[in-house]
């Protein structure tokens, strides 16, 4: 069957065509398959071109790259190959093959196989789909698991009852397919992925892999439906006892995306990633931020995050509530901390906390500290360990209004530190 008409760039069905010819020559067969298929289908902007060759595919990624100039990356334990093409970015080339796994959650061992097997190895019969690149087949849609009517109907459907036993993390990818694409999951499917769960299946997956399905759906355009889905399936305690969306943070979500484009707006760099993932997973348990960290094999600058957030919500949460608090005491709070620990705080605290955050974000942005090193310099001061002590002094002094210019920041230099003058220069005991 050939599907209707779609849009295809003509760049890449240039390639199209030529990764056809190429297999024809060497006597196989390619398919463009997966996701390539599944967004074309439905009309979305297909963002990489996967293709699975009946033959072997590490060679022809490698006569691909060859004819058309380009590099390439190869994962021999795979067979598959990544082509860089100039205009069209990475091209996934992979022999077909099946898998299976020696237990639950492990890699897959992998085998040569032909179109139809390698399409059921993968998780859901949206992603089954291939079409066909042989000249005289060109384009024809390859559909043994009915992922077309799938689509059509709008259901995320597993291929075997088997398939959150072989990869949990396909709980994830369905949680994050359904959100995509708003589609339902298959009542059959969900009960597979209950049972999967129940079982504590994600006991068998390892950190980095878990680390990855959050950064993925952290990268959607609402990560947040993700998230509230995983909850209710209670997806996120299997994980680890700190994880979990609570009544409270489900409904700060209005706030949390004001905050992001507050920081967007205001050119605040951060890792909006892990701003979603404090405030829609990390429960305030400074005590499990160490064994969170180690779970999901957090990176170094990951782990800092999560620890100083667990750790913020505790201390700094008086400082900025107390009424008195002045500027520059809340500068001394957040400067330390990271600009996600920041953004996590501005996006969980009271709408007024969130509203004086805010103002001293816009506060010290225009700010241009009056005193320098060189002023202290100029004034005969001996370079040492006081500069930082008196820059910052002068700093708070400039934040909370007690100077109202740079001339009463000099004098009060002049003033305080005139003392003890050696040889025409003045000395900070």
């Amino acid at each position: 069957m050939k599907i209707p008409k779609f849009k295809i760039s003509p760049k890449t069905l240039r390639l199209l065509k030529l990764v056809g010819q190429l297999a024809q020559q060497r006597g196989e067969r390619a398919y463009a398959v997966g996701g390539f298929v599944r967004d074309l289908i439905l009309k979305r902007p297909v963002m990489d071109i996967d293709i699975t060759v009946e033959g072997d595919g590490l060679t022809f990624a490698a006569v691909l790259a060859q004819k058309t100039g380009s590099r390439i990356e190869a994962f021999t334990r795979f067979g598959t190959s990544i082509v860089i093409i100039s205009g069209l970015g990475k091209i996934d080339v992979a022999t077909a093959r099946t898998e299976t796994y020696e237990k639950p959650g492990a890699l897959p061992v992998v085998e040569k196989s032909e179109i139809t097997f390698d399409l059921f190895r993968r998780d859901f019969t949206i992603n089954a789909m291939a079409l066909s690149l042989s000249p005289l087949s060109f384009l024809k849609l390859i559909d043994p698991f009915h992922g077309l009517d799938d689509l059509r109907r709008g259901c995320i459907r597993a291929l075997h009852p088997l398939s959150f036993v072989d990869d949990p993390t396909r709980v994830f990818r369905a949680v994050r397919f359904e959100q995509r694409f708003q589609k339902k999951i298959d009542s059959k499917t969900q009960k597979w992925m209950l049972n999967s769960i129940r079982r504590k299946s994600m006991n068998t997956v390892s950190g980095e892999r878990l680390r990855n399905e959050f950064h993925l759906i952290f990268k959607e355009p609402h990560p947040e439906r993700a998230v509230k889905r995983l909850a209710q399936l209670d997806v996120l305690t299997y994980v680890h006892a700190s994880l979990g969306l609570s009544k409270k943070m489900e409904k700060n979500i209005p706030q949390v995306l004001k905050t992001l484009a507050f920081f967007r707006r205001n050119k605040i760099v951060l890792d909006e990633k892990m701003v979603w993932f404090q405030t829609l997973l990390l429960k305030p348990l400074a005590a499990q931020a160490q064994s969170l960290s180690r779970r999901l094999m957090l990176s170094r600058n990951e782990k800092k995050i999560v620890i100083q957030s667990a750790q913020a919500r505790v201390s700094a949460m008086k400082v900025l509530a107390a009424s008195e608090t002045t500027m520059s005491q809340m500068h001394r709070l957040l400067s330390p901390l990271a600009s996600e620990v920041q953004c996590y705080l501005m996006a969980t605290v009271s709408p007024a906390l969130s509203r004086k955050m805010a103002e001293y974000y816009l506060s010290i942005q225009k700010l241009k500290p009056w005193l320098q090193g060189r002023d202290l310099k100029i004034f005969g001061i001996i370079p040492g360990l006081r500069y930082a002590s008196i820059l910052r002094e002068a700093l708070n002094g400039q934040l909370d209004g007690r100077f109202k210019n740079r001339s009463e920041v000099l004098q009060w230099v002049r003033k305080t530190f005139k003392s003890e003058q050696v040889e025409g220069s003045f000395r900070i005991g």
